[in-house]
């Protein structure tokens, strides 16, 4: 089970389905992006912790973001919950 299947059962949101693959996105494509020194940090920090490439970094980075507009999209906001105190914080990405 993936982890949106996993997030869309607890939460009853709407599954979110991936654009379908045609020629144009079957194809892996390079691109240069200019970062910020604190996302290079960031991004440098997480490929440490994680063991993954940079890579693999950025493919999640898009795929949760793309996951999070869409809900947002529908309605629902992105709410962190302590997992001891319960304590949540709703999350904006603007």
């Amino acid at each position: 089970m993936t982890i949106d299947q996993q997030a869309s059962e607890r939460t009853q949101a709407p599954r979110v389905e991936a654009p379908p693959l045609n020629e144009d996105n079957m194809v892996a494509r390079r691109i240069t992006v200019g970062l910020v020194p604190r996302v290079r940090a960031e991004l440098k920090s997480l490929m440490d912790k994680t063991k993954f490439s940079l890579t693999d970094v950025v493919n999640r980075a898009v795929s949760v973001y793309y996951l999070v507009n869409a809900h947002q999209d529908a309605g629902y906001e992105l709410v962190f919950r302590h997992r001891e105190t319960g304590k949540e914080r709703v999350v904006e990405i603007l």
